[in-house]
């Protein structure tokens, strides 16, 4: 059971990998047209691909609420 998950999380993190930071935010923001695990991994990629500036070398978490006040979602 979680070994599915991860898995399929795992596939959704390389759907979205490479994708511009406008789409990352439009399927972040898209609540009804894509799933909560989809957008997390957009999210995810969205937090790896931050500028330095935004992130600051923060650890992961801190990044992810910093590049959520940032991009806005």
């Amino acid at each position: 059971m979680i070994r599915k998950r991860i898995i399929e999380f795992s596939r959704c993190i390389r759907q979205t990998y490479g994708l511009p930071q406008d789409m990352l935010v439009s399927v972040i923001t898209a609540r009804d047209r894509y799933t909560p695990r989809f957008r997390a991994a957009a999210l995810r990629n969205l937090v790896c691909d931050a500028p330095l500036g935004v992130t600051r070398g923060m650890p992961y978490a801190a990044r992810r609420r910093a590049v959520r006040r940032f991009y806005q979602v």
